[in-house]
């Protein structure tokens, strides 16, 4: 009984991340007073659906080892630990948290999806295909659109427009006559 219980605390070991060598996908891990030979860390896909994240120094994580021996290990990741606190308390916040403070998060009770930058932060979409938002769309901040605009419907200016350097609301025209006349162009 005394060997299976050796070999059953063996097979599972709490430690911490020491080293990563991102080229192998291994990591190194403190166990207590030991440290492991290079381990491959466990992900959640590897298939035709690939998610890359390399475990962080000082992570908190489980080594498993089905034969108790410590050099045929896999490191399985994701236990809260002081330093790497759980990011949110609520059973409808789903979240996705990066190092330079970048955010994805969706709450079911809401329906509300949010993707939060930190200052400086850039976003692209790439779809040759085309991009369609149905709903209202608001834009707070300046908007360069390099390209020719459709709009069907109707365009509502509180300000002004500008076409060409010249005013909607402020631009005179040449040559205007009473009458049936059309006026010249607008200067």
């Amino acid at each position: 009984m005394g060997n299976a219980s050796s070999a059953l605390s063996n097979a599972i070991r709490l430690g911490t991340v020491a080293e990563v060598n991102l080229a192998t996908a291994r990591c190194r891990v403190q166990v207590r007073e030991m440290m492991t030979d290079y381990l491959p860390w466990l992900v959640t896909l590897t298939g035709t659906t690939i998610i890359w994240s390399a475990p962080a120094i000082s992570e908190q994580v489980v080594v498993l080892s089905p034969a108790g021996d410590l050099a045929d290990g896999l490191v399985l990741r994701g236990l809260y630990s002081d330093q790497f606190t759980a990011p949110a308390t609520s059973d409808t916040l789903h979240m996705l948290r990066f190092a330079d403070g970048a955010q994805l998060q969706y709450d079911t009770d809401t329906h509300a999806l949010q993707a939060t930058l930190p200052s400086g932060g850039t976003a692209t979409i790439t779809a040759d295909g085309g991009i369609t938002l149905n709903g209202p769309l608001t834009v707070n901040g300046t908007t360069q659109i390099n390209g020719d605009v459709g709009i069907t419907g109707t365009a509502t200016v509180d300000i002004d427009v500008l076409g060409g350097g010249i005013s909607l609301k402020h631009h005179k025209t040449t040559g205007v006559t009473a009458g049936s006349a059309l006026s010249g162009v607008p200067q």
